[in-house]
């Protein structure tokens, strides 16, 4: 009985190149990234928002962008934005600022981390966006609840 070859090295390739990109996926998964919305401020006719993020997954980020949707005191959807908040190192907290245009910060009733446009692992390829939104923590220390 004569075996091909061809097939079975190819397997062997595709899994030398697929098992570490999963195993650096599975362990930013079993870590975690804290993103804090630490406070809310006047800012003219927009509302400044202070983040403070702390990245304990064990790898640098070189680009994190989320989708963050600010709702008015009713319930509705009042803006939507996409902000850059890497690049951050691993065992890294840093503070990012961004303001939302035209709205009054009395008038925010929560934000919605909706989900995640880009990531980056430094020195690799993007990375799934759903894998690095579920390492990701929310949490408020303003009047104004952040959630997932």
């Amino acid at each position: 009985m004569r075996f091909r070859r061809f097939p079975w090295t190819a397997l062997a390739a595709l899994t030398a190149i697929v098992l570490p990109l999963s195993a650096e996926s599975a362990d930013l998964a079993d870590k975690r990234l804290l993103i804090e919305l630490n406070k809310v401020e006047p800012a003219g006719a927009d509302c400044r928002t202070t983040w403070v993020l702390n990245n304990a997954t064990g790898m640098d980020l070189a680009r994190l962008k989320l989708d963050l949707v600010a709702f008015d005191a009713d319930g509705v959807v009042a803006r939507r934005v996409g902000p850059e908040l890497g690049p951050i190192k691993h065992e890294h907290t840093r503070v990012k600022l961004f303001d939302l245009k035209s709205i009054e910060c009395g008038n925010v009733g929560r934000m919605l981390m909706n989900g995640v446009l880009a990531c980056e692992i430094d020195g690799a390829e993007a990375v799934a966006p759903e894998l690095c939104a579920d390492s990701l923590e929310t949490a408020s220390r303003t009047d104004v609840p952040f959630t997932q």
